[in-house]
């Protein structure tokens, strides 16, 4: 197989081949484990890359990519490590390749503006350079790096088209559009027929981020694939099984050794606990000031200490709508008025 995502897709899932992973995505699954990618994490990866000094980019740079990858499979997982792989690696072949005037005409536009563009200044800081080339396999695979950058965006910005349901210019649309009909030539996606467990199967080989976006984005609209944003972690999921979930099964952000449904589902409970025992308190502290005015109806202070009381959480109530207010901060206004009926 060429180095690429090579894709089992039946109509109905995607099937990842890669290896000896064999793994299942649902349709448009693939490019939501994608577009988890905080770019900026794969910097460290780079710079511990045992061959960052190593000056031989021939000999040496695809056993640098290697090792890229290796460390991207156990950081992000196949969809991402493979995406970076495939794009780093056509970047590096392509300074590998390039004559004295071509590989100008390659890094001159990184180092153009790699002083006020942030994510190249960002690429540099601390790297041991101040510009893109290819002066060793680490600045090579800088450069492929900051190259990189510019290609995500534009899958992340394609991939929001797909998912947000926001409105975007018409340009923009009629852009991504096109690249199904008169840009076609933008897609590498190749194809393959294999035979294996006893059937063929068609595989596609997808060879750039803006191919899986292209390749996914297609099949989803034509399946009418649901994207869901989860709750807990912010990104966007396909659900499998129940269509009414709203937690992912990715790792979450509070306890990467638990999946966000899992997290998500215990913040939910919890998070109802506290409603309903600010919920019993109120209506405690209500009865009682309630029973006690109708005890003694002439009393002001009482009929002054229910009026704050009902006020008050009117108030609180929508500043918690709001999200200015937590429901501990109400049971801590709770306590604090009981304190004060009871004299503390």
């Amino acid at each position: 197989m060429d180095i690429g995502l090579n894709v089992d897709f039946d109509g109905k899932k995607n099937t990842v081949l890669e290896g000896d992973v064999i793994k299942e995505y649902p349709i448009g699954g693939m490019a939501c484990e994608y577009a988890r990618l905080r770019p900026t994490e794969i910097k460290p990866l780079i710079l511990s890359n045992t061959f960052f000094q190593d000056a031989d980019l021939r000999e040496n740079g695809g056993h640098a990519l290697s090792e890229l990858y290796e460390a991207c499979l156990a950081k992000f997982g196949v969809i991402t490590a493979v995406m970076i792989l495939t794009d780093f690696s056509s970047f590096m072949a392509d300074f590998n390749r390039a004559n004295e005037d071509e590989l100008k005409g390659l890094i001159d536009p990184l180092n153009a503006d790699k002083d006020t563009n942030q994510i190249k200044s960002f690429i540099l800081k601390e790297s041991g350079y101040d510009d893109f080339g290819i002066a060793t396999i680490g600045q090579a695979m800088l450069s492929a790096y900051a190259a990189y950058a510019d290609s995500y965006v534009v899958f992340k910005h394609s991939f929001n088209m797909l998912v947000s349901g926001e409105e975007y210019e018409e340009n923009q649309v009629m852009g991504f559009w096109g690249l199904y009909a008169s840009n076609i030539d933008f897609q590498h996606i190749d194809f393959h027929i294999m035979f294996y467990d006893n059937s063929f199967h068609s595989i596609y080989t997808i060879k750039s981020s803006m191919s899986l976006i292209l390749f996914e984005a297609a099949h989803a609209m034509d399946a009418g694939t649901k994207f869901v944003k989860c709750k807990n972690c912010g990104n966007y999921f396909v659900p499998v099984g129940r269509s009414d979930s709203v937690y992912c099964g990715y790792p979450s952000p509070q306890d990467e050794t638990k999946e966000c449904r899992v997290v998500g589902a215990n913040a939910t409970r919890a998070r109802k606990m506290k409603n309903d025992t600010m919920t019993q308190e109120y209506r405690r502290l209500y009865m009682r000031l309630k029973m006690a005015i109708k005890r003694h109806p002439d009393d002001e202070v009482l009929k002054k200490r229910f009026t704050e009381l009902t006020e008050g959480m009117k108030a609180r109530k929508q500043q918690k709508e709001e999200g200015t207010i937590s429901v501990d901060s109400i049971l801590d206004w709770l306590t604090a008025f009981d304190n004060t009926l009871n004299g503390n």
